[in-house]
């Protein structure tokens, strides 16, 4: 019995001995690769994350800014084209001193000139 102790603990022993080779040799090896590697992927990850933050964010303006073309497009067609014939409809236009108001005159020129306003946020038409 006493020789099967000690084949135990030689072989105990031994296995011990290739666990401590290979978490010193190889294991250390695959442990250092899988850092570097997760490390390099979180990286990626991270920029990809940030790039689509931005370029979200710039679809959002662009998406806010098309949005307010078509309120400014909405208000002027309301306020040309909407209504009932019988209605009457003020549109009240301020112009900086000193401002040439005859070259806003036209259907067109005052629509844009609305879309402006509106696309400002321009509350008071």
């Amino acid at each position: 019995m006493e020789k099967e102790v000690d084949n135990f603990e030689s072989d105990l022993a031994s296995a011990a001995d290739a666990l401590r080779a290979l978490a010193e040799g190889p294991g250390a090896e695959a442990a250092g690769a899988l850092e570097e590697t997760f490390g390099q992927a979180g990286a990626r990850i991270e920029a990809t994350l940030a790039q689509a933050a931005r370029s979200g964010e710039l679809d959002f303006q662009r998406m806010a800014d098309a949005i307010l073309r078509d309120i400014a497009r909405v208000a002027a067609e309301a306020v040309f084209n909407g209504g009932q014939s019988s209605s009457a409809l003020n549109v009240n236009m301020n112009f900086a001193q000193g401002t040439e108001q005859s070259a806003v005159t036209g259907r067109n020129a005052i629509g844009a000139v609305l879309a402006r306003l509106v696309s400002q946020g321009g509350r008071f038409l």
